[in-house]
């Protein structure tokens, strides 16, 4: 059968159909600009939902971790109120479980090393039935990890004018397995934790940050700009 090609009103070959050259087949003449936008489209739409996606991720744990440290504080409030004793000084902790030491009854969480009782308060907690789904590690000797890294560490401190047991979340320090000094959350972080469960300002209330890099300089205001990560302490 003869090929027939089709020609525009004038007689010259429709231009929306071009003819190949001299020894170009149809398959040589590459992709036309059509194509290729369309190839573009589709792939700026996967790298846009795969970002979505990282985004969801780092959102959800970053609740997550907002979420636990709220309960650790609700843990700590009851165990209080059960037992009248802060945990890891209670005396009586071998009652709760056979591992659990004995704390020395003073009111504050002392000790050093592997033997203080910022340590032993989180297995008191966890043998009261009050904490369940810490991240701890292997027989308790070092304090539990975050969702976003890093470690709890519960403190008997003054942090401004207001002493208590703080919750300090941080990384640990070098060549430490229970203090946690380094800066850990992000200006984001941080202020996304005070302001889910106290006042949204870093320098004042039950939720504070230590790092003056974190705050905006000479107010009382998160620096969402800065790039610094923060030293956060929660009261207990």
């Amino acid at each position: 059968m003869t090929s027939i090609r089709t020609r525009s009103a004038a007689g010259h070959p429709d231009p929306s159909h071009p003819a190949a050259g001299p020894g170009i087949t149809e398959d040589d003449r590459g992709f036309t600009l059509v194509e290729v936008a369309i190839a573009l489209v589709v792939i700026a739409l996967l790298v846009g939902t795969v970002l979505q996606a990282q985004g969801m991720v780092g959102n959800s744990r970053v609740q997550a971790f907002v979420s636990e440290v709220g309960a650790i504080r609700t843990a700590f409030s009851q165990f209080q109120e059960r037992y009248g004793a802060l945990p890891g000084d209670y005396q009586d902790g071998p009652i709760l479980a056979m591992d659990a030491e004995r704390g020395n009854g003073d009111g504050t969480l002392s000790g050093s090393g592997a033997d203080q009782e910022s340590l032993e308060a989180w297995r008191h907690l966890t043998a009261a039935q009050f904490l369940t789904n810490l991240k701890m590690s292997p027989g308790g000797t070092s304090a539990p990890s975050t969702p976003l890294g890093g470690q709890y560490q519960l403190v008997s401190a003054t942090v401004g004018a207001t002493s208590g047991v703080w919750l300090r979340i941080g990384s640990m320090t070098t060549g430490s397995t229970t203090g946690n000094s380094t800066p850990l959350l992000t200006v984001d972080q941080a202020h996304r934790l005070d302001v889910e469960l106290d006042d949204g300002l870093p320098g004042t209330g039950s939720v504070v940050t230590s790092t003056a890099a974190c705050q905006v300089t000479g107010s009382n205001i998160y620096n969402l700009a800065a790039t610094d990560t923060c030293l956060v302490q929660v009261l207990m």
